[in-house]
């Protein structure tokens, strides 16, 4: 494997701070957990008043592993999205892969969550020819105002809205008789009922893949964001033998999609809206 291109210099606070972050987690009293899980969306229309052969399929499969420890979690996912996009001369060929590796941790009053790893269409892992914009990541930071306080505030910083960028957060969770709310705005609300039998997930979703035409010539990147509203509930937990089965329900909103067309340049076009069903099994 190697990289062609520029560094990116917002990489290396983030890869730094994970490293810090893994380096100071405790394995004491761990807990390990795999997951798969299979999201297929309803096809998006393409173009704007294209007839109903233009359609963008998409879905998504993905695996992971999680290990809980004391003051927070690790993990290590993978997955794996098919975004055919019927329309163009696309610079890529719509197999969008993507593994990372991060977690959370909280010591006292802060608390952190960081996210690295390669984002990348299939042919570059196949020629193992990555640019720089394959490495990819998410990093968050937060401060309570007190100890014991439910708010806490912060910053972040990934591709939710575009390309890389550093956004406040301001977080607040708390637990009662009716479950457990988290509010970690401008990013997601998430509700679960007591037992964590059902759950409520609003979030802003948005990541960037490094791009390679067949030529293996143009090196660019595709950026695929969006509100995303999911309901969930939890059929069977994991037994001994067993895993646990989880279905959800939800739909993606404002669907955007940036990319490298060989003919047109840069384009930024809106798929729209789309319903989505969703599996995932636990052990």
């Amino acid at each position: 494997m190697h990289f062609t291109g520029s560094r990116t210099p917002g990489r290396y606070p983030l890869a730094l701070a994970l490293l810090a972050a893994l380096a100071a987690s405790s394995a004491a009293k761990a807990s390990e957990a795999w997951y798969l899980s299979y999201r297929q969306w309803q096809a998006y229309d393409w173009p704007e008043h294209a007839t109903s052969t233009s359609e963008v399929s998409r879905s998504q499969r993905a695996l992971g592993w999680r290990r809980q420890v004391t003051g927070g979690d690790l993990g290590l996912d993978y997955d794996y999205q098919p975004l055919r996009l019927r329309a163009g001369e696309p610079a890529h060929n719509g197999h969008l892969h993507r593994v990372t590796a991060g977690g959370q941790w909280q010591w006292g009053r802060y608390r952190m969550a960081a996210r690295a790893g390669l984002a990348a269409t299939s042919n570059m892992f196949k020629y193992r020819d990555f640019h720089h914009k394959a490495v990819n990541g998410q990093v968050a930071a937060f401060r309570a105002l007190a100890d014991g306080s439910p708010f806490s505030v912060g910053i972040g910083g990934d591709h939710r809205f575009g390309s890389f960028g550093w956004l406040p957060r301001l977080r607040w969770a708390s637990t009662t008789g009716q479950g457990h709310w988290l509010m970690d705005l401008p990013v997601l609300l998430r509700w679960q009922s007591p037992g964590q039998k059902l759950a409520v997930r609003i979030e802003r979703v948005g990541d960037r893949w490094a791009t390679l035409d067949s030529d293996r010539v143009v090196e660019s990147a595709l950026y695929l964001r969006e509100w995303r509203a999911e309901l969930t509930y939890r059929v069977s937990p994991a037994r001994r033998w067993r895993p646990g089965v989880t279905l959800g329900l939800g739909g993606s909103l404002d669907t955007r999609v940036e990319y490298r067309d060989l003919e047109l340049g840069t384009v930024d076009r809106t798929l729209g809206d789309a319903l989505f069903g969703h599996i995932r099994l636990e052990w």
